[in-house]
């Protein structure tokens, strides 16, 4: 992904460079920037360094780049036109902030700011003749679309035995000298070391000296831009007063360790701010562990810290929403006849059953919260759902809805075991079935992302394993609460109708539903395999409609006919034909409508200004699919797409794909659709997770 911003930024300087370039003398004004050349001083000296700077002052929301800009960008430039002899310096970075997009991040000034350089004059010239100084600024101004600038400047100033203060810009060449980086302390020592191999891509620096560390954040900004993730959390650690280590991991564009490592050290206490510019020596270095990272990357990071607080309460409406999904209804389904038959019974056993069905859902959102957890920390890039990449897994699960269908229609009763979630709450009183309801309905609810819940998530997987699981447990506390609260309130309970006769036919009905979703999650397989996929499955279902057929037949020869046709049909999960395909690389295929996704495309197309809109999907996601329908497959999005030459790129998110997972993350997601919008290949806008034919007509139309 940040191959692509480093493109459309290369593009936007050229095109930057090409714009005219007026000269003037006052502010140079834009919608969205203000920009000026000033002196510290009314007069120059030929005796010192005189102090001249760029005054460029973003509008509120917008900002422009450091030396280094981050994952994509591009830093202000000042080339100068000077007399001979005249001398002036780089520019003078004052140190940065944190500006953030989705999962890009760039450092850069979102206030207004002055860019300092210090012009030296020679001692030969004329005292009282006047010095003329021409520059030319190039800048880039970005909020949610950037916006290539330039502009040539003229300053006339007299050159004088002594300076004179000019009042208006004191304050602000104070202010810039107080954000320059300082040369580190003589007695502090910095070295940094880099791990490159397969299980481990990080850079970590170490600075030992005398106080080095301070209450409050600490930030590491380098100079060199492919050194580092800048969209990485930071793990920071003072083992002592005398020591400070931070890792980061190492940028995609990492080629090889450079000589020396410089940058800036920015600490910050309350108010207080020092900076300092590090030259860090190659070294050893023990990287910082997992368990230390934080969210925030930086120290001085425009912008609020995201509340805990407000993340659970957002992943317990996303698992409430969660019941509304179509995914999950099969298995709720389930659950309201358990409730039907148990009105009547004791609230006693009401409280106990809700429970029981929450503790199933709790358990199963924790196990999978723990694999996913260890899966991403091992290096594996996997997400929301990924256990629906895994044809044996989604296999298991068309075996499992069948089975449950024969069930609700009455070809087979399993008494109290795990197939059993349907009976009846009054007369079974086993609460494993209560359990195991729980359990499955987090299993078919992981392909589905309800609103509140993809901001959950994502904030979620790059929190410490604590954080992560107190929000996997949130969500879980949602999706179980309608019936924890049908349970624990015996009122709500009222509400329900009255078990009676109907029932049997209630419960014949409701396994349509089970073989409805058996149906989809063989098409999600066909999507992972092929059609030798799917005729192994089908063969399976064979398998276990014989097997069931004989359950409850007498005699040895049922008995071993039962259990060996349902052994072949698990065997089977295991065949050449489902395995191989885990991890093959299907065909993709093209539908006319879109192209499929890849960032070499997506670079392209912006570089040639193209509208470009970006659906991340999976054959597994039913939010996408009826996202697809409903919205996409429309004849008014259609139409809209078609006279403004938008490009509609797809990527499949079905099989495991590093590269959309890394994607994904970037943009704060975990688990798919995800939905993005490059007008007229600007900055991506995000849409939201549920679409409707004017949302993305009212994206376009910002194009």
């Amino acid at each position: 992904m940040r191959f692509l911003f480093h493109s459309a930024s290369l593009l936007l300087a050229a095109v930057g460079s090409l714009l005219p370039a007026a000269v003037y003398a006052a502010p140079y004004k834009t919608e969205h920037l203000e920009a000026e050349l000033i002196s510290e001083n009314n007069t120059l000296s030929r005796s010192g360094e005189n102090w001249v700077g760029l005054r460029i002052a973003p509008e509120a929301g917008w900002h422009v780049y450091w030396r280094n800009p981050g994952d994509s960008g591009r830093a202000t430039s000042l080339s100068w036109t000077l007399p001979a002899d005249v001398k002036a310096s780089d520019i003078l970075w004052p140190y940065p902030e944190r500006e953030s997009l989705g999962g890009i991040v760039n450092y850069g000034y979102a206030t207004e700011t002055v860019l300092p350089v210090t012009l030296t004059v020679p001692a030969s010239w004329p005292a009282g003749s006047p010095l003329p100084i021409h520059a030319k600024a190039s800048w880039l101004v970005c909020k949610d679309l950037c916006i290539p600038g330039s502009a040539e400047f003229d300053l006339t100033l007299p050159v004088a035995a002594t300076a004179a203060a000019d009042e208006r810009w004191r304050a602000a060449f104070a202010d810039a000298r107080a954000r320059l980086p300082q040369p580190a302390p003589a007695n502090w020592k910095a070295v940094f070391d880099v791990e490159n191999h397969a299980t481990s891509k990080e850079f970590s620096l170490a600075v030992t000296g005398t106080n080095i560390t301070a209450v409050g954040n600490i930030a590491f900004f380098p100079y060199q831009n492919d050194l580092i993730n800048h969209s990485s959390p930071s793990r920071k650690v003072s083992d002592t007063q005398q020591e400070l280590r931070i890792t980061r991991t190492l940028s995609d564009y990492f080629v090889s360790p450079p000589a020396e490592v410089e940058g800036v050290l920015v600490v910050r206490d309350g108010d207080a701010v020092k900076a300092w510019e590090i030259h860090a020596q190659p070294g050893k270095v023990t990287p910082v562990p997992l368990s230390a990272a934080s969210s925030e990357a930086t120290a001085p990071a425009s912008g609020a810290a995201v509340n805990i607080w407000a993340v659970l309460i957002f992943a317990v409406l996303g698992g409430l929403i969660l019941n509304l999904m179509p995914c999950v209804f099969p298995v709720l389904s389930i659950k309201a006849i358990s409730l039907i038959e148990a009105r009547g019974t004791s609230a006693r056993k009401q409280r106990a059953h809700a429970l029981a069905y929450t503790f199933g859902v709790l358990a199963t959102f924790s196990g999978l919260a723990g694999m996913l957890l260890l899966l991403r920390g091992s290096g594996s890039a996997v997400g929301w759902g990924f256990q629906l990449q895994q044809p044996a897994f989604v296999g298991a699960l068309v075996y499992l809805f069948f089975a449950m269908g024969l069930s609700l229609s009455g070809v087979v009763e399993f008494g109290t075991r795990l197939m059993g979630v349907g009976q009846s709450l009054a007369t079974g009183g086993d609460y494993r079935s209560s359990f195991f309801t729980g359990v499955l309905a987090v299993a078919v609810a992981s392909p589905c992302t309800a609103p509140f819940m993809g901001t959950a998530l994502g904030y979620a997987l790059s929190q410490p394993a604590y954080v992560a699981l107190s929000v996997f447990l949130a969500l879980g506390l949602g999706l179980a609460l309608p019936f924890l609260l049908i349970g624990f309130n015996p009122r709500l309970g009222k509400l329900l109708p009255r078990p009676g006769a109907w029932m049997q036919t209630f419960k014949q009905v409701m396994a349509f539903p089970l073989y409805l979703t058996a149906v989809w999650l063989l098409w999600v397989l066909g999507g992972l395999t092929d059609r030798d996929g799917m005729a192994v499955a089908l063969l399976g279902l064979t398998l276990i409609a014989f097997g069931l057929w004989l359950w409850n037949r007498p005699g040895i020869i049922a008995t071993t006919l039962k259990f060996a046709a349902i052994a072949a049909s698990v065997l089977l999960l295991a065949s050449p034909q489902i395995r191989a395909a885990s991890t093959a690389t299907a065909a993709v295929n093209v539908k006319a409508a879109y192209e499929p996704w890849s960032e070499t495309r997506l670079s392209e197309l912006r570089s040639e200004g193209r509208t470009v809109f970006v659906n991340f999907t999976a054959d597994w996601c039913i939010t996408c699919k009826v996202n697809e329908h409903s919205t996409l497959a429309s004849e008014t999005v259609r139409k809209a797409f078609a006279n403004q030459n938008v490009v509609w790129l797809e990527g499949d998110w079905t099989r495991s794909d590093p590269k959309i997972t890394k994607l994904l993350e970037q943009f704060g997601r975990s688990g798919v659709p995800l939905y993005l919008v490059y007008a007229k290949g600007g900055e991506p806008q995000v849409l939201p997770q549920i679409l409707t034919p004017e949302l993305v007509l009212k994206a376009l139309k910002a194009s």
